[in-house]
């Protein structure tokens, strides 16, 4: 055991309670272990500093950021563990050096302070480590580049090219034919022809009413997918990129297909109420967003492309087209 001059805050613990003896019968001890012995540049050495006191004391543990030369990685304390009327408190400080030679750990400080308050500041004995660089040979040279490595060329060698290779253009060959809508035996699938807009419209329409979400406080949600549904079923029935504009937008690209005015200031009226609470925080009343639905149908009646009405679109949904042609 080393007794060491206390750091400023051991300092301040030895006015305030007085140290006793480091001599006396049952006074802390301090040992520490440094190894390796020898490292290269950056390598991580590991300090471990043990202390025996008292079962009523406790170990104040300083926190260094660097020992010396070497920089602190990592700072791990464990608790004490009893062993008959002593206690063993230890600490583990993984450290790094990146300058040559043989560099000195210097002494780490730190302090024992028993149940009366009482400090005994101690000190781990400085300790040497070895650092090497990296790259030398048993000789102390740096080592000669070596050569380029010699790959035998034979059938053996390239077998397995060549079989990886067949396998990506077989594969690749099975995603062109599939792409082109081709099975392998040159029979072209059969395609469903994709639904009417109206169609599309008119399900979505009935699936947000069924959900009732105003009744669940849900104004903004109900708003938003009212709107996309229109927007999809614009996009879908006259070719206007509507998911992407502003309303105002929507509107221009509808007039240049001729619709009738009412058509026009219903979709108009229809896009601003749900912009009203998507972008303005409006909250209607249950029963005023409840009046979305039916005008986004009718929307849907007054412009839809005339073609038989599916058996279970309701009679309301199934009105000819009034206005205009794509």
């Amino acid at each position: 055991m080393r007794s060491l001059p206390a750091a400023p805050a051991l300092l301040l613990m030895a006015v305030a309670g007085g140290i006793p003896a480091a001599a006396q019968t049952g006074a802390p001890a301090v040992s520490s272990t440094l190894e390796p012995a020898q490292v290269a540049v950056g390598d991580r050495v590991r300090l471990v500093i043990e202390v025996e006191h008292d079962a009523t004391a406790s170990v104040v543990w300083p926190e260094p950021e660097s020992l010396g030369p070497f920089e602190v990685l990592e700072r791990r304390v464990a608790g004490p563990r009893v062993e008959g009327d002593r206690s063993v408190s230890s600490a583990e400080l993984v450290l790094a050096a990146f300058e040559l030679g043989e560099l000195e750990v210097p002494p780490v400080e730190l302090a024992v302070v028993d149940a009366a308050g009482d400090a005994v500041a101690l000190g781990t004995e400085p300790a040497r480590v070895t650092i090497a660089s990296v790259g030398l040979d048993e000789g102390g040279d740096i080592r000669a580049i070596k050569g380029p490595l010699d790959i035998p060329l034979n059938v053996l060698t390239f077998l397995p090219w060549l079989v990886g290779t067949a396998l990506l253009a077989g594969i690749a060959y099975r995603l062109w034919q599939r792409s082109r809508g081709r099975r392998p035996d040159g029979i072209v699938p059969a395609v469903d022809p994709p639904r009417p807009a109206h169609e599309i419209a008119y399900e979505a329409l009935r699936t947000l009413e069924a959900e009732r979400l105003p009744d669940r406080g849900e104004i903004k949600t109900f708003h938003i997918r009212a709107s996309d549904i229109v927007r999809a079923y614009v996009e879908g029935r006259f070719g206007v990129d509507a998911l992407e504009m502003t309303t105002r937008e929507v509107l221009d690209g509808l007039r240049a297909h001729e619709l009738e005015q009412a058509v026009l200031d219903d979709c108009r009226r229809l896009l601003e109420r749900c912009d009203l609470v998507k972008f303005a925080k409006d909250r209607p009343a249950p029963d005023r967003c409840r009046e979305v639905i039916p005008l986004g149908r009718s929307l849907v009646d007054r412009t839809r492309v005339a073609v038989a009405a599916p058996e279970d679109v309701p009679d309301a949904e199934a009105a000819p087209a009034e206005a205009g042609t794509a």
